[in-house]
């Protein structure tokens, strides 16, 4: 769990910094989505070894994909007119999934602590 540990937040700082760019940064958060999608997967199927406070987080964390991916598809796909408000875009596109990013990592951490004990 250590190394996954190290793999996601060597992703997310590489996204940090790679935002600065916009375009690399979109592709760098495809990437580290991804790559967080399936440790959350590995983790799903590990459930039963977590604390019970662990598990609420996981369990948050999907919800909160779910959200996200509901959500973005609705604007994208229904509302062509809210495309023009900059504001919404950009939130969408870089601030949520940065801030579900974070937290997901926050969680790994206090995985990768749990396993060590």
């Amino acid at each position: 769990m250590r190394i996954i540990n190290k793999i996601n937040k060597a992703l997310l700082i590489i996204t940090i910094i790679l935002d600065f760019t916009i375009l690399f940064g979109l592709y760098a958060q495809i990437l580290l989505g991804l790559t967080q999608l399936c440790i959350t997967l590995y983790i799903s199927f590990n459930f039963k070894r977590l604390e019970k406070k662990i598990k609420y987080q996981i369990i948050n964390y999907w919800i909160y994909v779910f959200l996200y991916f509901s959500f973005s598809t609705y604007l994208f796909l229904e509302e062509k007119s809210i495309l023009d408000n900059y504001i919404i875009l950009i939130t969408t596109i870089m601030i949520i999934p940065m801030t579900i990013a974070i937290y997901f990592t926050i969680t790994l951490n206090k995985i990768a602590k749990q396993n060590e004990k």
